[in-house]
């Protein structure tokens, strides 16, 4: 299949992918605050996001091996992306079993109504620990992902995916039928993790049949290196959580589980733009990933070029859109019983454009499995962002956790673009020539259009 032609399934079934998560999103929000009320609702978003933390403990052994195979299969090397694959598993396996005795032990004892409010002890140490294990048994969803990847069938991966909410969220809406207790609600969760992992090993084997489990391909010399790969990719999923997971915590400890809903809630929206960046990513990742198995450097400079150019387009239209119908689709979507005033929407939109401008490169850092530096870097940013979240809310309230974000754009514009025009050995001339080509040939499209 040609890089063009790859890019554009991905594209396809990552539109589809984002549509129909903005979709869910849209269903869902209006959905729970119905059926759970606003304070309830509040309380079940904190509880939905503290079992996030978990998947730092996959190590991030899913993205690392799907990078190495993708480059290995590249190279025509089949034994090898084998062996990756079968030592992949093998870690992921063994993670998930230590883990879910570890939640049998630990979660109970820890006091959650006191933290929670207004549930009992056991129903929330349930409802956690169904989470924890639903997240303990995604882990190998990541591993069949890496085998679409490797095959460069993202694209059904993609599509498989965007099918998991929805049939979480009804089996959330047959539980709320009945009760609103929240650990059948993550009894439901957990349910819909296991279908869709069946579904995933069935369909990634019959994408690539090369890439089966043998105990023989298994490598303990190999766990070393997938380890601290491994660790460095975990620096952003865990500086996604400071940032995502972590606001919502010091906003329920700071302001309550009101201010929690609007916070939540009015993120969601704004991250609509965010969607549309990722799928710029989630196009050319896989893609990425074979240009530089294959040493074609030429193309992967140029790639990259169009990626950056395309999410800053879009974050900058998404943004003006916002601005001025923002707050009238957040009272169509939520309902009266929460508003917000514009200069709170502004302020939520204002890291949007800095987000842009490093997001899509960083693709080639982690597509090339050299990632390192990023990640450290990505980490202390949102640990510096999480401290400024505590103060800012703390003296501004929701304002100021909005604007904390920004800190992290800020820190790590210069040292992505920097790294990853040494990695596809492109210079800041072409960079910077290549991106305004991109616009103008997208404008002048739009323009042809609408002529």
């Amino acid at each position: 299949m040609s890089v063009k032609g790859s890019i554009i399934k991905n594209i396809g079934a990552g539109t589809w992918g984002k549509l129909s998560n903005v979709l869910f999103r849209l269903v869902q929000v209006p959905l729970l605050i119905s059926a759970l009320g606003v304070e309830d609702y509040g309380r079940w978003l904190v509880l939905a996001s503290l079992p996030a933390w978990i998947r730092l403990a996959n190590f991030g052994f899913g993205n690392v091996a799907a990078n190495e195979m993708s480059m290995l299969l590249a190279a025509n090397e089949v034994d090898k992306a084998r062996k990756v694959y079968s030592t992949t598993l093998t870690l992921i396996t063994i993670i998930g079993v230590v883990g879910g005795l570890l939640a049998t032990i630990v979660v109970p004892l820890i006091p959650w109504d006191g933290f929670i409010g207004q549930k009992s002890q056991h129903e929330i140490s349930k409802a956690v620990y169904w989470l924890a294990i639903s997240v303990f048994v995604s882990f190998l969803i990541d591993v069949s992902y890496s085998r679409f990847r490797a095959a460069r069938k993202a694209h059904v991966s993609v599509l498989i995916g965007s099918f998991m909410p929805w049939v979480e969220l009804l089996l959330m809406v047959i539980v709320l039928r009945y009760t609103t207790r929240f650990d059948y609600l993550g009894l439901a969760v957990l349910g819909s993790t296991v279908l869709f992992l069946g579904l995933y090993q069935f369909l990634s084997r019959k994408s690539m049949p090369l890439l089966t489990f043998s105990i023989k391909d298994v490598q303990p010399s190999r766990f070393r290196a997938l380890f601290w790969k491994g660790m460095a990719f975990q620096a952003f999923p865990l500086g996604n959580a400071l940032v995502f997971q972590g606001n919502l915590l010091i906003i329920q400890a700071i302001l309550g589980p009101y201010a929690v809903t609007v916070f939540g809630t009015t993120r969601t929206l704004i991250r609509t733009i965010n969607q549309a960046m990722e799928l710029v990513n989630q196009a050319i990742w896989p893609e990425m990933s074979h240009l530089f198995g294959s040493n074609d450097m030429g193309r992967a400079s140029k790639l990259h070029r169009l990626g950056v150019g395309v999410s800053i387009i879009g974050a900058c239209i998404g943004t003006i859109f916002l601005m001025f119908f923002g707050k009238d689709l957040y009272g169509l979507w939520v309902g009266q019983d929460i508003t917000i005033s514009n200069h709170l929407l502004i302020i939520f939109l204002i890291p949007i454009p800095f987000n842009a401008v490093w997001f899509t490169s960083s693709v080639v850092h982690l597509a090339s499995n050299k990632h390192e530096g990023l990640a450290i870097r990505y980490l202390l940013s949102t640990l510096v962002g999480f401290i400024a979240c505590i103060v800012l809310c703390y003296f501004q309230g929701i304002e100021g956790a909005a604007l904390s974000t920004i800190v992290a754009d800020l820190v790590l514009i210069p040292y992505v673009i920097k790294n990853s025009l040494i990695l596809t050995e492109d210079t800041w001339i072409s960079f910077f020539r290549g991106i305004l080509l991109e616009i103008s040939s997208i404008k002048n499209l739009v323009l042809k259009r609408m002529a």
